[in-house]
């Protein structure tokens, strides 16, 4: 079957929609949990509605990638848009609080496959400055799921009920479930040899040890971010041997790659901090509403949209990504380090400008390292890379978000400790990437130009 340019902006449409949607839920459930709660009882499960969704959507982001090298991506794209649909239908019908954090780590299962493959089919579809500039777009969806998801469950439980922050995925959801089963063809991102030994090992310790750091993370409990680290280790010794490995050890081992993984891992920890601590200060200090602390972010939004888009461009047209992406860290720093005097008496129009400043920093990194991981790897090792990324990506935003809660937790003055939180995590974090990507030689930098 022949994708033309319609049939390929009919796919685009569809496999986008599907995630937002996935991203969304991630962040659109906060603000309806508590009337879901006043209705379903069950306060002591409160974090866990969002924690059974986010475990499993992370642990299967590289696992759907890498199957999507054997099976093609129509298959596994297909079957997490089927999960994702079905946990949200059983999410939406759920009685009781235990029901409906069994059914949001089902919905979480299959948005593991949105999240994931619509970047790598996008890698597979398109090309040269085209890619650059859907990769930003979508790099950038992150940023909108961060704000709009909470004005959103806000406005639909406060105005229709809460089982519709659910049932709103299904007739989206199916429409780009029928798009793609029609539309795309059944061999596209068929690379591997199916004869290959499927690695069901990697897969069993991954899920096991990621799990293990999300869940000790979210708890903030030691013990079993300790516990994680034993399958952890095991999962590396048996990668190292694996034929067709989930986590190929050459992405790390190979120079290139490994410096974008850690700086994919930690560059964006300073947006991850203001999106958690911000509109909580906004609200529990200054008195503003959920809505109107969404709004008030809004700065970082834009800034991010822009750059995401902005840098992808240049990237894709210079051939080269580290000048842009470190040129986005400084201008992160600096965002950061406004935050430095946060206090009740700083001007509005300080914060809202340094905000902007952290959006326009955190762009370059998240479409500039997609692109850089795509042009590094050949064709058929793409899958692979950018699921790690995305991995270390959603593990690296539960490491900012709970560093960030502790630093806010132990402070006695929220826009001291909020303030504080903010530099404190944006500068290690950026710190820590750019010298991952400092230490890569110039050469390896840069890439053919695509048309």
């Amino acid at each position: 079957m022949e994708l033309t340019p319609k049939r390929q902006r009919l796919l685009l449409a569809a496999v986008m929609s599907g995630l937002l949607l996935a991203m969304l839920d991630q962040t659109i459930v906060g603000t309806a949990l508590p009337e879901i709660v006043g209705r379903l009882g069950g306060d002591s499960l409160y974090v866990w509605v969002v924690t059974a969704y986010l475990v499993p959507a992370t642990v299967s982001l590289p696992i759907y990638a890498r199957l999507s090298d054997r099976y093609g991506r129509r298959l596994l794209l297909l079957v997490g848009m089927v999960i994702f649909l079905f946990g949200s239908g059983l999410s939406a019908a759920a009685q009781s609080m235990e029901q409906l954090v069994a059914f949001r780590a089902v919905q979480g299962l299959g948005a593991g496959a949105l999240e994931g493959l619509t970047f790598i089919l996008v890698a597979d579809l398109y090309s040269g400055k085209r890619n650059a500039a859907l990769q930003g777009a979508m790099a950038g969806l992150m940023g909108v799921s961060f704000i709009l998801g909470p004005l959103l469950g806000g406005f639909i439980s406060d105005g229709i009920g809460w089982r519709w922050v659910f049932l709103v995925n299904l007739p989206i959801g199916l429409v780009a479930l029928a798009v793609v089963a029609s539309v795309l063809p059944a061999s596209i991102g068929r690379s591997e040899d199916r004869r290959m030994k499927l690695d069901l090992k990697g897969i069993a310790l991954l899920t096991l040890a990621i799990g293990l750091v999300l869940i000790g993370l979210s708890e903030r409990e030691a013990v079993l971010l300790i516990a994680g680290l034993v399958p952890l280790a095991a999962f590396v010794w048996v990668e190292r041997r694996a034929s067709a490995p989930i986590i190929p050890p050459a992405l790390f081992a190979e120079r290139k790659t490994g410096a974008i993984l850690v700086a994919g891992a930690f560059g964006a920890f300073g947006m991850f901090a203001s999106l958690l601590l911000l509109p909580r200060y906004f609200q529990a200090v200054e008195g503003a509403s959920a809505t109107h602390s969404g709004v008030l972010i809004y700065p970082l939004l834009i800034g991010l949209i822009i750059s995401v888009n902005v840098a992808g461009g240049v990237i894709a047209k210079r051939g080269e990504y580290r000048t842009v992406v470190l040129g986005g860290m400084v201008l992160l720093v600096l965002g950061a380090l406004g935050f430095a005097t946060f206090d009740a008496d700083t001007p509005k129009w300080e914060s809202l400008l340094f905000m902007a400043l952290i959006g326009l920093g955190v762009g370059p990194q998240l479409s500039g390292l997609q692109i850089a991981m795509m042009r590094v790897l050949e064709p058929a090792r793409i899958g692979a890379g950018l699921g790690t990324l995305m991995l270390l990506r959603q593990v690296g935003a539960a490491v900012a978000l709970a560093a960030a809660e502790t630093i806010y937790a132990r402070g006695d003055d929220p826009a001291v400790a909020t303030g504080t939180g903010i530099v404190v995590i944006a500068v290690v974090g950026a710190v820590i990437a750019t010298a991952a990507l400092l230490s890569v030689p110039r050469p390896a930098t840069r890439f053919a130009l695509a048309a």
